[in-house]
């Protein structure tokens, strides 16, 4: 065995030396895609994060919009509700159901659309 190895020992070497560098090159390539991977991990999870502080910033917009137009509904039902009560507390005639003032109110809501 030993006369076979020494005999061999120039093809021993050579292909130890491709195992060696075949095995570097591997090594090597393994490590680039674990670090681009990562990169590539960090970078999504930023646009991740930066998506979702622009989804909060554009919902804290639409419910700031959202509140101050419910506030100015209700402020005109509010209104709508003292104007009727003034109007039923008047006295109806039986041949007219709605006087000329809760005609304007009934009106007056249609045209706003609420």
């Amino acid at each position: 065995m030993n006369s076979l190895l020494l005999k061999n020992r120039k093809l021993i070497a050579v292909l130890a030396c491709f195992a060696l560098i075949v095995g570097a090159w591997q090594y090597d390539h393994s490590a680039q895609y674990k670090r681009g991977r990562e990169s590539m991990a960090a970078e999504i999870s930023g646009r991740l994060k930066d998506a979702a502080i622009e989804k909060a910033k554009q919902d804290r917009e639409t419910s700031a919009a959202y509140q101050s137009g419910k506030a100015v509904r209700e402020e005109k039902e509010r209104v709508r509700y003292v104007q009727v009560q003034k109007i039923v507390e008047k006295p109806v005639y039986r041949s007219v159901c709605v006087d000329s003032d809760g005609l304007s109110v009934i009106n007056a809501a249609i045209a706003d659309g609420d």
